[in-house]
Parts: structure tokens; C-alpha cells; sequence
């Protein structure tokens, strides 16, 4: 059972802008595990330092070091458990404990691998009551951009916010109207400001409607967000403040948000995921499902995770491949009109490697 490595550079069309600086590209290591019957499993590790994941050189380090374990009859004893939430096993699962990314990639290639073998989409193997399809979020860099999206069939829109919040309230006020009203928006501010700097955005942005604001504060300051809360109408959502399942549960014990804003590939996988799904709708939380700007086979199993947990009630941010000057594989699932059907297809469905 051949296992491959490959690191692949993705860069930007335009650099995106956001409070910590811009983001002209992404990194990304794909494994490609292929069985004795023709089926490939492909699975995606893609850190973002100073967003979440492990650096570059850890995530790098430690994928050559799994692979060299990942021999045949260990992938084909996971495989034959026939669960995607069932734990790597003790011979990888500890080396990747602080490595959210490369476990995300490792699990990914075998779960898809998985649901090629059991001759099913991935999310159909994640839950058989699966969605079909889900809604997402256009992000944009401009007012205009917003006004575009809208346009172009998407009902909800997400624009970074400045790190000055006047600013930033300008900008939201500027993209509510180019998008009209019948629109969701949404801005995310990356930690940028402090309590009074919030609550200075919040006032001057009350007639933008907006959907939430997300990560107004910085990742541990829940004293902070439950306050914010409190004294503002705007829901708030909390992103790089979760980047374990029991960071939900810390979150949710400090009522410190209303959604919470999962990416999977600083989660660590469906494993975690799932966990943390779990536990904020326990604790009274909305979950979301968001990407990192991966490429398409990140962005394919953020989609059937969604799709796996009928997150259909708000758009998750799976919609940003059109930002990539290039992709990973030959058939990306794309937005349509504000939601990416999950494909019928075996496994991920987005093609074979090289796009």
C-alpha cells in the first residue's frame, strides 16, 4: 500500500488582508495513500502561523517521521475497524498529538480512503442522515467585493475588519450598502481590538446589520467577550479562541459566545471535530464550519463534515477556492449560488491529484 508525500505551494490571486497581516499564499502537504484494489485517499495538512496549527517545519518533520509507520498492515487494521472517528492507533496517534495539521491530513487520507472502499461519499460514511448540500460564505477583501458576491448568487458575505475599529465600521457600513438588505453579513476582526475598541465598533456599526462579529478580542480574554455580550446586541463568534474540543467547553462555561467557528484543520480532524460539535451544542453554542484558505481537499472535507452534521442553519466559510491562482486536485467542489452540493461520488469526489 504505496504512501506519498508531496508539498505544494498555493499562491493567492490577491493578497488577503486582515488585522494580523496579509495572506499572499498557503502551504500544504498532501498524502496520498493508495490501496491493492486502485483507490486513492488523499488527505491535507496546511498551517497558517499566527492563525493555528503548528509551524511548517514541525508539521513537515513530522508527517516524514508518520509515513515511514504508516506501513500496509497498519492502514489496513484501522480500515478494517470501518469507523472514521476511530483513533489512529498507539503507533502514530502520540506522535501527533501537538500536531493538529499533519493528524488532520493522516485522518483525512484514510477516512476517504475508507469511504472509497465502502463505495460511498465521505460524508454518507460521517453519518447516513447526511445533508446533501450546505450554505456558505463568500469572503471578500472590499465593499465591493461584497456587492459582487451577492450578485453572483451568495446570500451571506464575511469581510475582515481593520485594526482600527472606526474603520472597520466604515467598511461594514460601505459593504451593507453595496449588498442591500436582504443579505447576511458578517465581519471577522482576528483579535484585534480590546474591550472599549469593540464596543467603539459595535456603536458605530449598528445600522450593518450584522450577523456576528467574530474574534473581536484577543484568544484568552473571555472576561472580555462575555462582557462584550452583554452590554452589545451583536452576536459574537469565537474562532482562533477554539482550536481544541475542550476549548468549546471553556468557552461555553464563560458564556463567553454565541457561535463557535470550527476549522478542522487546526481542530486535528473529524475525531475532534465531531467532538467539539458535540460539546457546543451541549453547552448551548452554534457551530460553524470554516477552512483556513485550504486547498481542495482540505476544503472537500471541511464540506462533508458540514454536510455530516447538517450545519444548515448559518453559511460556513467552505467557499474559497476562487481565491487560489491554483488547486490540488482536477474537480474542487465549488460554490453554487451560496451552498457546494457534497457530491454522490465515493470518498472526497473532487477528482484525482494535480489540478
Amino acid at each position: 500500500m504505496p504512501c506519498n508525500l508531496y508539498r505544494c505551494e498555493l499562491p493567492l490571486h490577491s493578497p488577503l488582508a486582515t488585522s494580523k497581516g496579509e495572506i499572499s499564499g498557503r502551504t500544504s502537504w498532501v498524502i496520498e495513500l493508495t490501496d491493492d484494489r486502485g483507490h486513492t485517499g488523499l488527505g491535507e495538512a496546511a498551517p497558517l502561523p499566527g492563525f493555528g496549527g503548528e509551524d511548517p517545519e514541525s508539521c513537515d518533520r513530522v508527517l516524514n517521521q508518520v509515513i515511514q509507520k504508516l506501513t500496509p498492515e497498519l492502514v489496513q487494521r484501522w480500515l478494517d475497524r470501518g469507523k472514521a472517528d476511530a483513533p489512529l492507533g498507539m503507533q502514530i496517534e502520540p506522535l501527533l498529538t501537538s500536531f493538529p495539521c499533519a493528524r488532520h491530513a493522516i485522518e483525512g487520507a484514510l477516512i476517504d480512503l475508507l469511504a472509497q472502499s465502502q463505495d460511498m461519499p465521505v460524508a454518507g460514511l460521517l453519518n447516513e442522515s447526511a445533508a446533501v448540500a450546505v450554505p456558505v460564505n463568500a469572503l471578500v477583501a472590499t465593499p465591493e467585493d461584497a456587492g459582487r458576491a451577492v450578485r453572483d448568487g451568495f446570500k451571506t458575505v464575511k469581510i475582515k475588519a481593520d485594526k482600527d475599529p472606526l474603520t472597520a465600521a466604515y467598511t461594514a457600513m460601505s459593504a451593507r450598502a453595496a449588498m442591500g438588505a436582504g443579505s447576511i453579513l458578517r465581519m471577522d476582526a482576528n483579535g484585534a481590538w480590546t474591550l472599549d475598541e469593540a464596543l467603539t465598533f459595535a456603536d458605530a456599526a449598528v445600522a450593518a446589520q450584522l450577523e456576528f462579529i467574530e474574534q473581536p478580542l484577543a484568544v484568552g480574554d473571555f472576561e472580555g467577550m462575555t462582557a462584550f455580550r452583554r452590554r452589545c446586541r451583536i452576536p459574537l463568534a469565537v474562532d482562533e479562541s477554539v482550536r481544541t474540543a475542550a476549548d468549546v467547553g471553556r468557552v461555553g462555561a464563560a458564556q463567553a459566545a454565541d457561535i463557535v467557528v470550527l476549522k478542522p484543520q487546526f481542530l486535528g480532524g473529524w475525531r475532534n471535530v465531531k467532538q467539539a460539535i458535540q460539546l457546543a451544542r451541549t453547552c448551548g453554542l452554534e457551530p460553524i464550519i470554516t477552512t483556513a484558505i485550504d486547498g481542495s481537499i482540505g476544503r472537500a472535507f471541511a464540506t462533508h463534515m458540514a454536510a455530516a452534521c447538517n450545519l444548515a442553519l448559518r453559511a460556513n466559510g467552505l467557499a474559497t477556492g476562487q481565491l487560489l491562482v491554483a488547486d490540488l486536485t482536477s474537480e474542487p467542489l465549488v460554490p453554487n449560488k451560496g451552498s457546494i452540493m457534497v457530491r454522490e461520488r465515493p470518498g472526497l469526489g473532487i477528482g484525482t491529484l494535480g489540478g
